[in-house]
């Protein structure tokens, strides 16, 4: 009976699951909490914070103290919690609150292709200062 009940539950997640809105980074700096940040997240992916307990692995009793305050939220909280609303909202405002920003790792490709691109323009800046003095020469 309890894997039906999960099996239901991945199913409507996946049927209902749309693209979380993105994180507003001045709203979410003036949360007051970690707490609130999780309930933004929530409110982004468009879900009620009764739906999350489930897909989450929680059960009501846990889900409802974080969400009410009484309960810290588990740093095992934030890889799922990003999966299920497809945004960052609580990791964001944790590293924010200390002092720090989010950024994204580059792949290998990425990388090349910055120092390629930073390249290319000192390359075209060369270029063009080759022109100006050859110009500068001629006139």
């Amino acid at each position: 009976m309890s894997q039906g009940v999960e099996q239901l539950d991945l199913l409507q997640q996946t049927l209902r699951k749309k693209a979380s809105a993105p994180v507003d980074g001045e709203y979410l700096r003036r949360l007051p909490s970690l707490r609130r940040a999780v309930a933004y997240s929530l409110s982004l992916a468009d879900m009620d914070p009764k739906e999350a307990y489930g897909p989450l692995g929680m059960d009501k009793a846990t889900w409802s103290r974080i969400i009410n305050g009484s309960q810290e939220v588990p740093a095992s909280l934030f890889k799922p919690l990003r999966k299920l609303t497809g945004n960052n909202a609580p990791m964001e405002w944790l590293a924010f609150d200390e002092g720090f920003e989010l950024t994204p790792l580059m792949s290998e490709l990425e990388r090349q292709l910055l120092e390629e691109r930073a390249a290319r323009a000192e390359a075209e800046r060369e270029n063009a200062l080759m022109r100006s003095l050859i110009t500068g020469r001629r006139g």
